[in-house]
């Protein structure tokens, strides 16, 4: 069915699903009806309701429920069957080479066990019908605390990530000791922490659970419930007669009940990106038969979320680097000003030296000054004195190295010139 993996608008998918029943477009696109409807459901597409498709074949006269705009462009495009199409090229890439890589490493085996003649050990039962009396060391602890732990109020028992009722606690710890076993047949590890139960590998670990379905089904009340019901209501007539009034609930049962079905879902404990992170007992399959498949799919999403690490450590480096260049921009204007503003106090206190200077030459002078115009020459000429030695070459080069303008090697060169204009806030 590969080739009815494809990418369609919300238009045509809504088209598809009101020409088409849900449950054959599902069995053409290799896909549940349940999960079918749910892209529906996801990007807001009405499917018909019950009964649409009887009064089709009846002849008689439908009417469809029309597709709502919605301004979410990120609904507008549906992905059927194509679940890893918004991962980037280059988790795809880590993907397919942890992928051919597995394989390789398959191959190896199969091939040291064919020359051993050993055949492979079988991790993989369709029914654990005995305990597990010597469980794989890696889960131990947990195993041990399962059968130690006691049962709540509903039956269920747990134990660092494994919930399950009581009546299905030596299955869940047989599952327990194969995956182990199968996650080291994978060059995988299963560790148990206070955490809770880990899949690792070189490349990074997810936290998995061994989980059973619940259900709450609608209480139907027994003949014995139904007898006291009627006994308390008759009571309640009896005392409102009297003028005594209560409204306390007259049924003496729950609402729903809580039924633990048995059906087994090992999983990731996660967000997956659109992998697939959970495999569940079915009409056809088992959790124990898909315990390799499990722990190959646990190695594609730590394979995955190590590539999306590596992507985002490289963005958040460029992201500093361009900071930092920025910020060297910045310290490189900045001091520009520092230069200009230098620049023009050594001009001005040049042209105050020639103009003091011009001053000085240009009024009279004679032998016998009076004593204020003796003073004011004298105060002239310190001050001509002054600006003088403030804008020597001494004087300018101690200035230049305190205030660091023109530093050699300059700390603030860029070798990649000006960093581009910072088109918005998320920019840095």
């Amino acid at each position: 069915m590969e080739e009815l993996k494809r990418t369609l608008t919300r238009e045509e998918l809504h088209d598809l699903v009101w020409s088409t029943p849900i449950l054959k477009l599902a069995e053409d696109f290799g896909l549940s009806d349940r999960g079918f409807a749910k892209i529906c459901a996801r990007h807001l597409v009405p499917t018909p309701p019950r009964g649409y498709w009887a009064k089709v074949e009846a002849g008689q006269p439908v009417k469809r429920t029309p597709l709502r705009s919605v301004e979410n462009k990120a609904l507008h495009t549906v992905h059927i069957g194509a679940s890893k199409a918004h991962l980037s090229d280059s988790v795809l890439a880590a993907l397919a080479a942890a992928k051919a890589e597995r394989k390789r490493q398959a191959e190896e085996r199969k091939q040291e066990l064919s020359t051993a003649k050993a055949s492979a050990p079988t991790l993989e039962p369709l029914v654990i019908n005995q305990p597990i009396q010597d469980c794989h060391k890696s889960v131990a602890s947990i195993v041990k605390q399962l059968r130690k732990a006691k049962r709540d109020a509903e039956g269920v028992i747990s134990a660092k990530g494994v919930c399950v009722h009581e009546r299905t606690r030596e299955r869940a710890i047989g599952i327990l000791h194969y995956l182990a076993v199968a996650t080291e047949a994978n060059g995988a590890e299963l560790k148990a922490s206070e955490n809770g139960l880990h899949l690792s590998t070189s490349e990074g670990s997810v936290r998995i659970t061994l989980t059973e379905e619940r259900k709450r089904p609608k209480h139907i009340p027994t003949e014995f419930e139904l007898a006291e019901y009627q006994r308390r209501r008759a009571k309640r007539d009896k005392d409102r007669a009297r003028g005594h009034w209560s409204f306390e609930r007259l049924e003496t049962w729950p609402e729903f009940d809580i039924v633990y079905t048995g059906k087994l879902t090992i999983g990731y404990d996660g967000y997956a990106n659109g992998l697939r992170k959970s495999w569940s007992d079915g009409k056809s399959q088992t959790v124990e038969r898909c315990l390799g498949d499990f722990v190959a799919g646990m190695r594609t999403i730590i394979v995955a979320k190590a590539e999306q690490r590596r992507v985002a450590e490289e963005r958040e480096r460029a992201r500093q680097a361009m900071w930092r260049r920025r910020e060297l921009a910045r310290l490189r204007a900045e001091r520009e000003d520092k230069r200009s503003v230098y620049l023009e106090e050594v001009a001005a206190a040049r042209r105050r030296v020639f103009d003091l200077q011009t001053t000085i030459n240009a009024i009279p002078q004679a032998d016998n000054l009076p004593a204020d115009y003796a003073r004011m020459i004298g105060w002239a000429k310190e001050r001509l004195a002054e600006l003088e030695a403030r804008t020597t070459v001494e004087a300018i080069q101690a200035t230049l190295q305190e205030k660091n303008l023109f530093p050699e090697p300059d700390e603030l060169l860029d070798p990649e010139g000006d960093p581009p204009p910072r088109q918005s806030y998320w920019d840095d």
